[in-house]
């Protein structure tokens, strides 16, 4: 293998670790945030989120309408962390994070709970969303 082929595949490999990157960071924005179309429109038309224990929402209309019952009434933050991007195979991509959820109350802010993303990922129209996103709890 040539190094020009070896460098034009690494440049690959790293543009869909910074696009996974990005609509990780986006999913977290929107999140807390309350921007439910955002959240929707980073899913593939259809599109799943599962949370493990709470609810499965397929397709963007579902995810829309799920995460607004999850809008913030008080300020919160999802800080994603630790992501690892498993594999990459043509138009897919999966990739592991990890996850620590705070909110703000009188006292200040407070973890709420940690956990795990595990996705898929989807190249649609040019740009990566969710095929698939699996949240699941740390107890």
């Amino acid at each position: 293998m040539s190094t020009t082929s070896f460098d034009a595949q690494a440049d690959a490999e790293a543009a869909v670790a910074a696009a996974v990157q990005a609509a990780i960071g986006a999913y977290a924005q929107a999140l807390d945030a309350g921007r439910t179309d955002d959240i929707a429109e980073l899913f593939t038309p259809d599109g799943v989120a599962e949370i493990a224990g709470v609810a499965t929402f397929e397709g963007r209309d579902a995810i829309r309408e799920g995460y607004a019952g999850f809008a913030p009434t008080q300020p919160q933050l999802h800080l994603t962390a630790n992501t690892v991007v498993t594999s990459v195979t043509g138009d897919e991509a999966t990739a592991v994070s990890n996850l620590a959820f705070f909110q703000r109350g009188e006292s200040g802010w407070a973890v709420q709970l940690v956990g795990r993303y595990d996705d898929t990922l989807r190249l649609h129209d040019g740009v990566w969303r969710f095929q698939r996103r699996v949240t699941t709890f740390q107890p």
